[in-house]
C-alpha cells in the first residue's frame, strides 16, 4: 500500500501548527455565516478559514496551490514528472453558481470545472499531467486518496498528490439549511440532544509515495449504497458493511484496530445509523472519537482533513478526546472523552456520506 509523505492544510484554526495546539488547549473558534433561506438571509454558525478564500474561481485556485506547493516543493524536477494530481471535492461547477448570483451579466459556459484547475496547477508544478477531480460528496477527498493509493499500488505512477478545497458555498449552506441539518449552536456528536452539523471551510495536500515513512494506507472499502438520497439504514447495515470489508482489505480483525474516527455528523439520522454500525463491528471497548467539534464538517474534504489532524496528534503523541460528549445515545459505546496517549498504531477513518457514498480507510503508524 502508498505511504503517506507529507500533508498540509489549512483549517478554521488556522495551519497545521495551529490546528494542532487548538486541539491540544481545547479553544476552537467559530464564527457565522450569512446564508440564503425562504425567510430571507440568516446568520448561521461557521467554522471559517482564518485567511479570507472568496468564493471565486481565482481565489480558490491561488489557496489551492499553496497546499498543493507545500507537499511537492522537495521534489526534484524529475520526480514531479512521475506525480499525478487528484481532487476531492463537492464544490460545484462555479462557472453557474457565478451566473445565478450575477443576474445582470449574460451567461456564457466555459465548461470550466475544478479539473480545469487541476491541470493548471498540475502544469504549474511540472507534474506528470494525468488529472483526475472526483466529487462523491462528504467522501470526495477520502475517495480521492483510495484511486491515488490504487493508482500507485498498481505501478501506474509513482507519486500522487491529493487535494481538496472547500469553502462556504451559498447553495451547499441554504440546502443543509433548507433540510434542517444544522445545529444553531454547537456539534454533537452520538448524543440525545443532538441538533445538526456545522459547516467548515478547509484546503489540504497530500503527498503519497513509496518512500519508507511512519503512516501508511493499510486498507480501505468504498461503496455507493443508501436507503434513499440522504441516508442508510437506521440499523447501519451499509456503514458496517463498509467497515468490515475495510478489515479484510487491510488483513486484519477488529480488535486490532487501535481507535476509530468517526464521522459523527451530528445529525439525528447519520449518528444513529454509524453507531449502530459500530456496535456491529467493534466490541464496547473500542477507542472512538469524533473530529467535527474542532474543525466542522468540511464535506468534501473531511476526508483529507480529519485524516491529516488526526495523524498530528498522534504525532504529538496522544488520540484526541471528542467535545460535547455529554447525553450519549448509547450506554455502552461512549466516545473518547479524555485525551489518550498514543504515539502508534492502526486506525479507522470513517466518512459517510450524501447518495449513500461510504468510505472506511485504515491507515498505520509505526516507528521506523
Amino acid at each position: 500500500m502508498a505511504n503517506i509523505l507529507k500533508t498540509s492544510f489549512l483549517s478554521s484554526q488556522g495551519d497545521k501548527t495551529a490546528t494542532l495546539n487548538a486541539v491540544k488547549a481545547q479553544k476552537i473558534c467559530m464564527n457565522e455565516k450569512e446564508v440564503l433561506a425562504i425567510e430571507g438571509n440568516v446568520k448561521i454558525p461557521y467554522y471559517c478559514l482564518e485567511v479570507e478564500v472568496k468564493d471565486t474561481q481565482s481565489s480558490i485556485y491561488k489557496a489551492l496551490y499553496t497546499q498543493v506547493e507545500a507537499v511537492v516543493k522537495e521534489l526534484s524536477k524529475e520526480q514531479k514528472k512521475e506525480t499525478i494530481l487528484i481532487i476531492g471535492t463537492s464544490i460545484i461547477d462555479w462557472n453557474i453558481a457565478d451566473s445565478i448570483e450575477a443576474k445582470d451579466k449574460e451567461f456564457s459556459s466555459k465548461k470550466l470545472s475544478i479539473d480545469t484547475y487541476a491541470k493548471e496547477l498540475s502544469s504549474a508544478f511540472g507534474l506528470d499531467g494525468y488529472t483526475l477531480t472526483i466529487n462523491t460528496a462528504c467522501t470526495s477527498s477520502a475517495n480521492a486518496l483510495l484511486e491515488a493509493d490504487n493508482l500507485l499500488n498498481a505501478g501506474v505512477y509513482k507519486y500522487a498528490v491529493v487535494a481538496s478545497c472547500e469553502i462556504c458555498s451559498h447553495i451547499m449552506s441554504s440546502g443543509f439549511n433548507a433540510m434542517q441539518l444544522l445545529s444553531p449552536s454547537s456539534i454533537k456528536p452520538f448524543s440525545r440532544s443532538r441538533d445538526g452539523m456545522i459547516l467548515g471551510e478547509a484546503i489540504v495536500a497530500f503527498l503519497l509515495g513509496s518512500e519508507v515513512t511512519p503512516w501508511s494506507i493499510q486498507g480501505a472499502f468504498s461503496n455507493c449504497n443508501g436507503v434513499n438520497i440522504t441516508a442508510v439504514s437506521p440499523e447501519g447495515n451499509e456503514f458496517s458493511e463498509v467497515m468490515q470489508k475495510a478489515l479484510i482489505s487491510a488483513n486484519i480483525e477488529a480488535k486490532n484496530i487501535t481507535a476509530l474516527k468517526a464521522h459523527a455528523t451530528s445529525t439525528l439520522s447519520n449518528d444513529l445509523s454509524e453507531l449502530n454500525a459500530i456496535e456491529k463491528v467493534f466490541e464496547k471497548d473500542i477507542i472512538f472519537t469524533a473530529l467535527k467539534p474542532y474543525i466542522g464538517h468540511t464535506v468534501g474534504a473531511c476526508g483529507l482533513l480529519e485524516m491529516a489532524l488526526f495523524m498530528e496528534c498522534i504525532d504529538s503523541g496522544f488520540i484526541p478526546k471528542a467535545l460535547d460528549t455529554t447525553n450519549s445515545m448509547s450506554s455502552e459505546y461512549h466516545l473518547l472523552n479524555e485525551n489518550t496517549s498514543c504515539v502508534e498504531g492502526t486506525f479507522m477513518m470513517n466518512y459517510f456520506g450524501f447518495g449513500g457514498n461510504n468510505t472506511s480507510i485504515i491507515i498505520k503508524k509505526e516507528q521506523i
